[in-house]
């Protein structure tokens, strides 16, 4: 076998395609393969798919793995083809897409390669432009969205994250039961539910969707309500903890001013006891015996989780009304004001609990998703923004080879 026989085995060609000549520059460190088809061959038309005679060629070169680790580059002459009723077509090869100067094997090692690490250094290691990655990564996710398997979708998680200062946000759509996000939108305005709908209608019913898990942020209960009227809206744990312990936050702060015991504790309030260190839980004590506030908004969060372990919903319903009780009556002003929203919106944590559905998921994801805010990605456009946040929580199924 020789050498030109082992690249074309390499390339995986086949009849009419063959390796015809093969420069190796080893100075450049670059490898140029020219490949031929067989004389006298027809090629089908791109557009009806009919046996045509040969029109022209155009000469084209694409990127391909390196060889040797040496760069290399494909070089042919690709026919174009003119049938009754049809202009002039370049016909379709078989080791690239239309349109990309680039291999299928070389586009799918960047795929490979964006699940590990930046577009940047991506760019930098195979030697090309950060441009032509992202025009790369854009199509497969786009191509893989397309095949987005939505057809059991029926319960949804919405959260908005930040993607950069000055109030910027981005609201994200997640398939709750697949642990993936299947859209996004710019802004946390009512409109992203209208703009969701309308994108989902494309692949589903949207009214088989049947709960949709969020916070309490207006908007959003209105957008839900609006364009998904079939659907119940519940809030899961998460929310309701976070709210709290952001009501705990404020207390102490507040506390602060006139408790400088309260100092440096921010982060042992947003913990279960269990999960205390020795030192934390004498610090927590020390602050009980002080009777403040925070320490009182501190057991209204413990007891306020317990509601979660309550299978049974009549009791729940009981307990949450206990809790509500208490919290309206304990003199301090976050709290009252929590526990009455709370009470306002108890269909839907109660919902929740009854259907076992968590955002868990969605938090997850958005912690993953964030690092694309935090790390130099280089995401200049919205539509690098998009494919980066699909390609890291999207579940796509992207090309592993050609």
């Amino acid at each position: 076998m020789d050498d030109k026989e082992l690249i074309q085995l390499a390339l995986g060609l086949s009849s009419p395609w063959y390796v015809k000549d093969i420069n190796l520059n080893v100075s450049k460190k670059r490898m140029d393969i020219y490949l031929d088809f067989t004389r006298g061959t027809k090629f089908p038309c791109p557009v009806c798919n009919k046996l045509c005679d040969l029109h022209d060629t155009k000469e084209r070169v694409w990127r391909h793995l390196d060889f040797f680790h040496h760069e290399t580059y494909i070089h042919a002459r690709v026919p174009r083809t003119k049938c009754d009723g049809d202009d002039v077509k370049l016909v379709e090869v078989p080791w690239t897409r239309q349109n990309t100067g680039f291999t299928l094997f070389f586009e799918a090692l960047i795929v490979a390669m964006s699940k590990e690490m930046s577009v940047s250094s991506i760019a930098e290691l195979i030697n090309i432009h950060e441009n032509s990655v992202w025009i790369i990564l854009a199509h497969y996710v786009e191509e893989a969205r397309s095949r987005m398997d939505l057809s059991k979708l029926d319960t949804i998680g919405v959260d908005e994250i930040s993607v950069k200062k000055g109030h910027s946000y981005v609201t994200l759509f997640y398939d709750l039961k697949e642990s993936r996000v299947i859209h996004i939108e710019n802004g946390k305005k009512k409109s992203v539910f209208k703009n969701f709908r309308e994108i989902l209608s494309r692949k589903i019913d949207p009214d088989n969707i049947k709960y949709i898990s969020m916070d309490m942020y207006p908007a959003f209960k209105g957008g839900a309500r609006e364009y998904f009227p079939n659907a119940k809206i519940v809030y899961d744990k998460f929310h309701i903890v976070k709210m709290m312990n952001n009501a705990i936050d404020k207390i102490r702060r507040k506390e602060y001013q006139t408790n400088k015991e309260l100092g440096k504790t921010r982060f042992m309030w947003l913990k279960n006891p269990e999960n205390l260190s020795d030192r934390e839980v004498v610090k927590i004590q020390s602050i009980k015996d002080l009777d403040t506030e925070t320490a009182k908004a501190y057991r209204f969060k413990l007891g306020l989780q317990r509601l979660w372990e309550i299978k049974n919903m009549e009791v729940a319903r009981e307990y949450l009304d206990k809790w509500y009780y208490w919290g309206t009556h304990s003199n301090i002003k976050e709290i009252i004001t929590l526990a009455k929203m709370i009470k306002r919106n108890s269909h839907g944590i109660l919902e929740s609990i009854k259907q076992g559905i968590s955002n868990g998921v969605v938090e997850g994801l958005n912690n993953k998703i964030k690092t694309v805010f935090k790390r130099s990605y280089g995401l200049k456009t919205e539509k690098c923004r998009n494919t980066m946040i699909f390609l890291m929580a999207g579940k796509l199924r992207l090309p592993t080879r050609c």
